[in-house]
Parts: structure tokens; C-alpha cells; sequence
């Protein structure tokens, strides 16, 4: 990480270099100057903030630098493909002026600007690359709790409750009081009067005698005819 975030400030310091060298000139003519934002500087220019936003992100968590970093070297090439190109672009036009016009008043030459956005171009580049390789830190993993095993009779001592901020301590309870008595009820007297004094139940009336000779004798045989001789 420290690695990482020191290649993060020196594609920082490129990247102020290439602003100060887009709005710088970056062609002379004579005792005349044109300035980058006149012609491709202003690219440059947006290419140089983009860059150094991007080196900036790298100090940020974990999470977003490892994105960040990845960011840098793409807008570095850019910046530094424009510069290469306006300055093979100006020498061969300083060539052609050269060879038609000897007087040094149509001398064409790159200016300090473009020079120093070439330069801050290829710092920032350096320091992109070291970005790529810098080693970065893991990102946390989740590792499940996996409980121990049960042992009786032993546990963990909880930590005693801690009050809110402004909370009022826990007040004690009070002293428990006895359970009440209740006196008895008493009920009032049934409005009817109690049933009289029960005496022993009456006899059962005796059964019948069968005769036991003549005719209703159970068995007998004796028509009512009298004795025959």
C-alpha cells in the first residue's frame, strides 16, 4: 500500500505539470507565442484532471483503489500521444518554414508549454505503471462463527449493561410486601326453613299368603269336585 499510494503523488505532481504546460505556449513564432489552450491543450488539459482524480482515488478505502488505480495509465497514454503529436506536427512545420524563408523572423519553434506538458506526461506514465504493480491490500472475508463445543456448567460472564448517555441509572426494587389477608366471608342465613327431621323410612307391606290347600294352591290338582268314592 505505501508503495501505491506514493506512485499516487508522483502521478499527481505529473499531473500538475501537464496543466501548467497545457496553458503554457507551446509554439513561438519570432517574438510570438501561441498558447496550448489555442490549439490541442485544452484535450491535454481535461486529460491532466481526469489523471489526477484518478491518482487521488487510490487514497481512498481499499475498495475504490483497487479500482482507481486502473484508471491512471489509460488517460496518460492519451495525454502523452497529443503531446508527441503537436510536437512532430510543429517540428516539421518549423522544417518547411526553415527551407523556404532563411530570416530568423519566421523561425518556428515548440514552446516551454508543450515541453513541460511532454515531460509531466511521461512522469505520470511512470508512475501509472508502478500503480498497476503496486501490491494492494486484500479485501476482508467473512469467516462464519463456528460455535465450541458445549461444556456444562460453563459460560461466558456477560459484560454488565452500560447506560445510554443521558440514561438514569437503573433504579433498585423496592422491599416486597407481605400478601394480603382476606377475612372471611360470611354468607346469610337461606330464606326457607330447613327440612324437617327425616324418622325411618315406613315398612313394606306384607305379601300376600298363598293357600296353601284347594284349588288356588299352586300345583294342586283339586278341581272343587269334592272327594270321588
Amino acid at each position: 500500500m505505501v508503495l501505491a499510494r506514493t506512485s499516487a503523488v508522483v502521478a499527481l505532481v505529473g499531473a500538475v505539470l501537464v496543466v501548467i504546460g497545457s496553458i503554457g505556449p507551446w509554439a513561438t513564432v519570432a517574438n510570438s507565442s501561441v498558447g496550448g489552450l489555442d490549439g490541442d491543450g485544452w484535450i491535454t488539459l481535461v486529460l491532466a484532471l481526469l489523471t489526477g482524480g484518478f491518482a487521488a482515488g487510490v487514497f481512498a478505502p481499499a475498495s475504490v483503489a483497487r479500482i482507481m488505480r486502473w484508471l491512471v495509465l489509460p488517460w496518460t497514454l492519451i495525454a502523452l500521444l497529443v503531446t508527441v503529436i503537436d510536437i512532430v506536427d510543429i517540428s516539421s512545420t518549423s522544417s518547411e518554414f526553415s527551407n523556404q524563408f532563411s530570416d530568423d523572423i519566421f523561425s518556428l519553434s515548440v514552446g516551454w508549454g508543450l515541453w513541460l506538458a511532454l515531460a509531466g506526461s511521461i512522469v505520470t506514465l511512470v508512475a501509472a505503471v508502478a500503480l498497476m504493480i503496486a501490491p494492494m491490500p486484500a479485501p476482508p472475508r467473512h469467516t462464519p462463527v463456528v460455535p465450541g463445543p458445549y461444556v456444562p456448567g460453563v459460560y461466558p460472564m456477560p459484560y454488565p449493561p452500560q447506560p445510554y448517555p443521558g440514561q438514569h441509572p437503573a433504579q433498585p426494587y423496592p422491599v416486597q410486601y407481605p400478601p394480603q389477608q382476606y377475612p372471611a366471608q360470611q354468607y346469610p342465613a337461606p330464606p326457607y326453613p330447613p327440612y324437617p327431621p327425616q324418622g325411618p323410612p315406613p315398612p313394606a307391606p306384607a305379601p300376600p299368603a298363598w293357600p296353601t290347600t284347594g284349588p288356588d294352591y299352586p300345583g294342586s290338582t283339586d278341581t272343587g269336585g269334592g272327594s270321588s268314592d
